[in-house]
């Protein structure tokens, strides 16, 4: 039985990708039933709606359901696709096209291996985009890892922008990178942003490049009144939550700089829980604004508000096990310091680093500073000698911050 449940979900994933569409609500299961339909291929939107987890699952689908589904992808029926899956074989066009589109990683890694910009941006006009690609995340990784490679080469960055896919891996593959010689902040500034033209992708632009800036003691002052321009501009309400996050943290690093942080902090934070309680991952909403509030030595005031330490503890419990986001890793060495937690009854998660490629310098001072917390005696005193002098070496104040200012 449960042999055949993981072959209803992968079909199912699979039907997302041949129609290039996410279904997550009801309005989607409808979309999808009126598909099948024209197909002649009957399923409802109701047995949609519970094979894609939208409504609870009340049995175990029906036969002819599963062979409508097999027949969509040009099976014969369920069984054959039953069949076929068990294989362990090469389907016919593998080596064209991993996904069923036209699409391959494969191909993809040659092309940015070679060089060869051409056959970069075919494939990347042939990418199955959609926001929950099941291969988006691993393809951003393999294009920011020869960006990177390619020492951020100004012809394979205008492919990127380029097209459409291109441009939402340009944004997945350096997010939150380390900005060494602000080789990410000139590649977004010359390249991204001129393809991408609207309002969220200044915002991001500008957003990332004065938190770096602050961070680093490197910002420039015409950054910042671009940046105040879009500020006016801003209704809080419809930023997407990296945005939101974003927002906030240029906010508070802005006051920070003008030595009025002191004053407003408070605010900020009853802000923060305000909408962190209402948005969708709010890690980063918390992360990002412990991460600023921090870099001034306002230690005292994140440690005091109780509500947003209630919620930094109940988000970590719920989000700790799908362990997929860089920002549970600030999360969790504040809460790791803020509670006091008896490091023998708590084990720490460990992120892979395929998630945190692009921001080696972070990853390794946290991890060190989450090592420290568990460290005794001669150990101890050694991680927090080098700790001290890799974060002041790579500007990480709010690490400092926390854990011995």
């Amino acid at each position: 039985m449960r042999g055949t449940e993981k072959l209803i979900k992968q079909i199912c994933k699979q039907i997302e990708i041949s129609v290039n569409r996410s279904i997550k609500s009801f309005p989607d299961a409808i979309w999808l039933s009126e598909l099948f339909t024209k197909k002649k291929l009957p399923i409802s939107a109701s047995t949609f709606a519970r094979l894609y987890g939208i409504t609870t699952p009340i049995s175990k689908p029906y036969l002819s359901t599963l062979d409508n589904l097999a027949k969509f992808l040009n099976y014969y029926n369920w069984e054959n696709y039953v069949e076929d899956q068990t294989q362990h074989h090469f389907s016919s066009n593998y080596f064209l096209t991993e996904v069923g589109d036209g699409f391959s990683q494969s191909v993809l890694e040659m092309a940015l291996c070679l060089k060869n910009y051409e056959l970069v941006q075919t494939q990347l006009e042939r990418y199955p985009y959609f926001e929950d690609n099941p291969v988006h995340f691993s393809t951003a990784n393999l294009v920011g890892k020869y960006v990177r490679m390619h020492r951020y080469e100004d012809t394979l960055l205008q492919v990127l922008a380029s097209t459409k896919a291109g441009q939402s891996l340009f944004y997945e593959c350096f997010v939150d990178e380390d900005n060494e010689n602000d080789n990410f902040s000139k590649a977004m500034l010359n390249h991204y942003l001129p393809k991408v033209p609207d309002f969220d992708t200044a915002f991001f632009v500008y957003s990332y490049i004065v938190a770096q800036g602050i961070y680093a003691g490197t910002i420039e002052k015409k950054m910042i009144i671009k940046y105040q321009k879009l500020l006016k501009e801003t209704k809080v309400d419809d930023l997407h939550c990296h945005l939101l996050s974003r927002y906030f943290e240029c906010s508070i690093l802005l006051e920070g700089i003008e030595d009025k942080l002191t004053d407003t902090v408070q605010n900020y934070l009853d802000n923060i829980v305000h909408y962190a309680s209402i948005k969708e991952k709010n890690e980063w909403l918390l992360a990002r604004n412990i991460r600023a509030i921090l870099h001034f030595g306002l230690k005292k005031e994140l440690l005091n508000h109780t509500k947003f330490n209630e919620l930094i503890n109940e988000t970590l419990m719920q989000k700790r096990q799908n362990k997929k986001s860089a920002a549970l890793y600030i999360l969790q060495l504040y809460w790791l310091y803020s509670s006091k937690q008896d490091t023998g009854s708590y084990q720490p998660f460990h992120l892979s680093i395929d998630y945190l490629q692009g921001n080696s310098k972070e990853r390794i001072a946290i991890e060190t500073a989450t090592a420290s917390l568990y460290a005794e005696g001669k150990l101890q005193k050694q991680l927090e000698e080098n700790l001290k002098r890799y974060c002041a070496e790579a500007k990480l104040k709010w690490i400092l911050n926390l854990l011995y200012n």
